[in-house]
C-alpha cells in the first residue's frame, strides 16, 4: 500500500468519525476519553504518530469510543509500534486504565498486537 493510499484511508477514517482532518497541524489536542475531554499541547511526538494511530484503528477495527481507544493503545503497546518513549508511556497509561474496566479485552488486544507484530 502506498503512502498516498494510507493517507486517503486516514482522511476517510477521520471524516467518518468526525475527527479533525488537520490534526498534525494543530497546536492544541483535544484529548477525549469517553465523556471526558480536555485540551493538551499537541506535542511534536504526537503530531508525528497521530496518522499511524488512526491507521491502527483502521487495521484493528477498534472504534474511537473510550473502549476503542483503550484497546488500540493496548494493541500498539503489544505490537511495539512507537519508538518514542512518550508515545509508549501514553499507551501504557491507557492500557492500565483499560485493565481496570475491560481486563480480558485489553489483554486480548495486547496479545493480538504481539502476535501481529511477530513478537
Amino acid at each position: 500500500m502506498t503512502d498516498d493510499t494510507k493517507s486517503e484511508r486516514v482522511q476517510a477514517f477521520r471524516r467518518q468519525h468526525g475527527l479533525a482532518l488537520d490534526e498534525e497541524a494543530k497546536s492544541i489536542w483535544m484529548a477525549t476519553l469517553g465523556p471526558f475531554e480536555f485540551p493538551l499541547p499537541n506535542w511534536r511526538w504526537r503530531r508525528e504518530i497521530v496518522a499511524a494511530h488512526d491507521e491502527h484503528h483502521i487495521r484493528t477495527g477498534y472504534d474511537t469510543s473510550a473502549k476503542g481507544e483503550l484497546l488500540v493503545a493496548s494493541w500498539e503497546l503489544g505490537a511495539c509500534v512507537y519508538a518514542d518513549w512518550r508515545a509508549r508511556l501514553l499507551c501504557r497509561t491507557l492500557m492500565m486504565i483499560g485493565l481496570l474496566r475491560y481486563p480480558a479485552q485489553v489483554i486480548g488486544a495486547y496479545r493480538r498486537g504481539k502476535f501481529e507484530a511477530g513478537l
